[in-house]
């Protein structure tokens, strides 16, 4: 319901009553208005027939009554939510509102286009934390509780279905090195100086956040720099992940240079292994004499492997990839030819034309230049047993869940209160018509 929730509430107004009561709790229209527009704006929708919009209101309204009677059944059954993990999750969603809007000054124009308070939201969505912990922990602990999965069920529906199933798609499993122009000479001193120039402003009491906005060349800039959590080994650069690792929560580091350019990093939090980042990049220009080092160099590199020069060696003294570089240039994930079509049709074509085995010619990208070797060529081909078990697993038990979930419903209707007002899907969508003009 996060930053989706705001943009559907500011379209249109909604006259609320009523629509159905379950025990003592009444469901609004607003809220299967919200809800209704909230699916359109996730699913980027921009029109439905009448007969779908009755269809989609219809299957919203059952839900806030099957959500409204697990709610009211877990609390008779002294089903508790932890408050400390709904604040988290509260401040989580919040604060990933506030960068989705760019700004704190932004989060609040969107705030008054919705007609809210901070209060308002925070109440509102606070509520809808606590009550999906409810249900959650509802049906974990006594609906979903004893559904299992038989190796025979799965099997069983491998052979019945194999014929439907989507076949594994061609892939190709990648070595790679990485050749950067250089980060040194004039164009790394003006960056120096620029950057030192933003971090004076920042100690001298200039919000971080803001100086992000106004001079980061990274595209967190419209986030303030937020990078929100994440694990530092996940970045692939050990220079900033060194530097981060010394700071304590609200200290800023001082300028650090990376293969991307120069950068100021902010610690704002910690929780578990995940650190919560804000950060300003500014790039290092490269030259023209630079570019064509580094193709001198790279092309240079790609000759001694030619000339019997061990890939993987080749990685470890030359590449500038931190990720690859000491696991012979390995990249972990194979690559799905597929996912290359349309984006890097040309690298397609490239790897398509090499032999497993044999290495690119050098490959110009936007940050440097890349030696590429094959390593496995996979056509596509259906899935095993084994590969297809997980996946097969996973849809069967969903499936178990979905008619446990149905039937226990369906006995918590005969067990509780529950009063739907009639035609209220065709009346609400009279009222979006008029209310959207």
């Amino acid at each position: 319901f996060l930053p989706a929730a705001l943009a559907a509430q500011q379209k249109g107004e909604v006259i609320d009553r009523v629509i159905a009561v379950v025990e003592d709790r009444a469901i609004l229209l607003s809220e299967m208005e919200m809800e209704y527009r909230q699916y359109l704006f996730q699913g980027q929708i921009q029109s439905v027939s009448p007969e779908e919009e009755a269809r989609l209101r219809s299957q919203i309204l059952e839900q806030l009554v099957a959500d409204q009677l697990l709610a009211v059944h877990a609390d008779k059954t002294g089903v508790s939510v932890p408050e400390d993990a709904v604040e988290e999750e509260l401040e989580r969603a919040l604060e990933e509102s506030r960068r989705s809007a760019g700004s704190d000054e932004q989060f609040s124009q969107e705030l008054e286009k919705a007609g809210l308070t901070l209060q308002q939201l925070r109440t509102q969505w606070a509520e809808k934390i606590r009550t999906r912990y409810l249900i959650e922990q509802l049906l974990r602990g006594e609906v979903f509780r004893d559904i299992n999965v038989a190796d025979a069920e799965v099997r069983r529906y491998y052979r019945d279905h194999r014929s439907e199933l989507p076949k594994r798609p061609s892939t190709m499993k990648l070595a790679q090195i990485v050749i950067m122009p250089g980060v040194d000479g004039e164009a790394s001193d003006n960056s120096l100086e620029r950057i030192k120039a933003v971090e004076e402003e920042i100690r001298g009491g200039r919000d971080f956040a803001e100086a992000a906005g106004e001079y980061s060349e990274d595209p967190s800039a419209r986030f303030g720099g937020s990078l929100g959590y994440i694990r530092l080994g996940d970045l692939g650069s050990p220079p900033f992940e060194n530097a981060a690792r010394k700071l304590l929560v609200g200290e800023m580091s001082p300028p650090v240079l990376t293969r991307f350019g120069w950068h100021l990093i902010k610690l704002e939090d910690v929780r578990g292994d995940q650190v919560k980042l804000r950060h300003i990049l500014i790039k290092v220009g490269t030259d023209d004499a630079q570019v064509a080092d580094a193709v001198r160099r790279a092309e240079a590199v790609r000759q001694e492997i030619l000339g019997g020069l061990d890939f993987g060696q080749a990685a470890a003294r030359y590449s500038a990839d931190d990720k690859t570089r000491n696991s012979g240039g390995v990249i972990e994930q194979e690559i799905v030819l597929e996912q290359l079509v349309g984006k890097a049709d040309y690298l397609l074509e490239m790897l398509k034309e090499t032999e497993v085995g044999g290495i690119t010619p050098v490959i110009k990208e936007d940050a440097g230049f890349r030696i590429i070797k094959v390593l496995e060529k996979n056509p596509a081909r259906p899935y095993t047993y084994q590969e297809a078990k997980p996946e097969l697993e996973n849809l069967i038990a969903q499936q178990k869940r979905m008619e446990k979930y149905q039937e226990y419903v369906k006995e918590l209707e005969g067990m509780y209160f529950v009063d739907v007002k009639v035609g209220v899907e065709a009346d609400a969508q009279d009222k979006s018509t008029t209310a959207g003009g």
